[in-house]
């Protein structure tokens, strides 16, 4: 990954968060969907024509913002699929009656990746001059966070992929995990101890600021779960040696390869160890889940572990069936309806129809956000890990780690300690 990515969505945060993946590791990043969510139709008890006045609202309508880069170069390439995505999830939404009566209205603005234009659009959406300003704005931008204050001074609720640390510093902000929140989770740790490991070899690719900011949670996890860091090596793809990486590993002692580095280098080092005989108890790939690869690499890849934030394309779970028929039925145009940035798009959509549903029939901005910060275990209808949508100042702690089988053809979920099988953990606290 270059300077200007982020490992995997997120999310990949991670996105996960390329530009692509600077949105969704983000992610971890990465995010998604809300098929099922609690998100959906409702009726209009009560009555919406007996509401008081509220911005963007209507009898029979309410209207939301979207921001996100349209035009910029490489990184409106990377956002393309988002207007699509969210229409999905809302184009859905509305078939099904809308939320609490009303249709759901998007206006979309171009930030062309400009923190002052993204500030700009954003004023013109709540407030055009003529009292017609949106209810709420969707963010799906990496420039966003500059404008927080504003908004969270004119108590403007806003919902998207977190991008960066100040996405869980303002009570009007929402997402559904933010893995720049300084600090670490016991989930990495207890994961690969859980596969028999007991020494680590850490990777990280240093032209990723973000790679090193998840390698300083993948080792006081695995520290504190007893697994002991042997080694580290920075990795960058296509400079860096797999042969060589792979012998200072073998020398090292480790059981277990946990990395932040893109996808590729990351296999190729892993392959250079089974090569060698190594027996590797655990692999963790903070990046990496890419199915369409197993094709040409899959022997390769077989064992390899990586770690994401929402379930797996292989597993057709209801929710994921719902979410490709949403795809398809109202967003014929995407091409990539798996691709990480559309996952993110749908589920900041899901997001928002939830807490239009949690707002009420007479929905005022200040219902949307109280109500949305009484959700404490938000998975986007069954996508997602978990998420305490109140305490989105914590870190991700909640993840899916999926292996590639011995037949090299599939990848496979790892049952977690949840229902759903995603892994969760707790906080580490700050030394000191």
């Amino acid at each position: 990954m270059t300077g200007d990515q982020t490992p995997m969505v997120a999310g990949r945060l991670l996105s996960r968060f390329t530009a692509t993946a600077a949105a969704v590791l983000v992610v971890l990043p990465a995010v998604l969907a809300g098929c099922g969510s609690g998100s959906g139709s409702t009726d209009g008890a009560g009555g919406a024509g007996e509401c008081p006045p509220a911005p963007g609202v209507t009898a029979d309508t309410i209207r939301i913002g979207l921001v996100y880069p349209d035009s910029g170069g490489g990184i409106a390439t990377g956002f393309r699929a988002t207007p699509s995505a969210v229409s999905a999830r809302i184009g859905a939404a509305n078939a099904a009656g809308g939320v609490h009566g009303r249709q759901v209205v998007i206006e979309w603005r171009d930030d062309e990746s400009n923190p002052e234009k993204f500030q700009r659009e954003a004023q013109s959406l709540v407030d055009d001059g003529q009292g017609n300003g949106v209810f709420a704005l969707l963010a799906q931008s990496l420039v966003a966070s500059g404008s927080f204050q504003w908004l969270r001074d004119n108590d403007i609720p806003v919902v998207g992929v977190a991008t960066d640390v100040n996405w869980s510093s303002y009570s009007n902000v929402f997402h559904f995990g933010n893995i720049f929140l300084p600090g670490s989770i016991t989930t990495y740790g207890e994961f690969v101890k859980s596969r028999g490991a007991t020494k680590a070899f850490l990777i990280v690719d240093p032209q990723a600021p973000a790679a090193r900011d998840v390698l300083t949670k993948f080792a006081p996890s695995l520290e504190h779960a007893g697994v002991d860091v042997v080694g580290q090596s920075n990795v960058t793809l296509n400079i860096s040696s797999p042969k060589q990486v792979a012998e200072a590993v073998r020398r090292s002692g480790a059981d277990a390869l946990v990395g932040a580095v893109q996808g590729q280098a990351f296999i190729d080092i892993f392959a250079e160890l089974k090569g060698m005989g190594v027996d590797l108890k655990a692999s963790l790939s903070a990046e990496g889940y890419h199915p369409e690869q197993l094709a040409d690499k899959g022997q390769q890849m077989a064992g390899l572990t990586v770690m994401i934030a929402y379930a797996t394309f292989d597993e057709q779970t209801p929710a994921m069936q719902r979410l490709m028929n949403d795809m398809y039925a109202y967003a014929p145009e995407l091409d990539d309806r798996t691709g990480e940035i559309a996952l993110a798009g749908y589920t900041a959509a899901d997001l928002m129809l939830l807490g239009l549903e949690r707002a009420g029939p007479c929905p005022t901005r200040e219902s949307f956000m109280t109500n949305l910060r009484q959700v404490h275990d938000y998975d986007g209808g069954g996508l997602l890990a978990g998420v305490d949508l109140g305490r989105l100042d914590q870190p991700m702690s909640c993840f899916y780690f999926l292996q590639v089988n011995q037949a090299g053809d599939r990848f496979e979920m790892i049952p977690g300690n949840r229902p759903g099988g995603d892994w969760c953990g707790d906080p580490i606290p700050a030394a000191g």
